[in-house]
């Protein structure tokens, strides 16, 4: 029983380490780049460029 709950416990951290995409390129986002979408939410972005595309769509 106690391998099955380890077992469980290291799949839900490891879920939890799992990096957000680029809502533009659906590539790995980095957390330092961000902005805020339409309904408040904070989005993150792989680079500068697809920040500023998100951006200009979401005025």
């Amino acid at each position: 029983m106690k391998t099955l709950l380890t077992i469980a416990a290291l799949s839900f951290a490891s879920a939890g380490l799992a990096a957000d995409k680029c809502p533009i390129s659906g590539k790995d986002a980095d957390s330092s780049i961000t902005s805020k979408g339409k309904d408040g939410n904070s989005v993150s972005f792989c680079c500068e460029k697809c920040k500023a595309k998100f951006d200009a769509k979401n005025k």
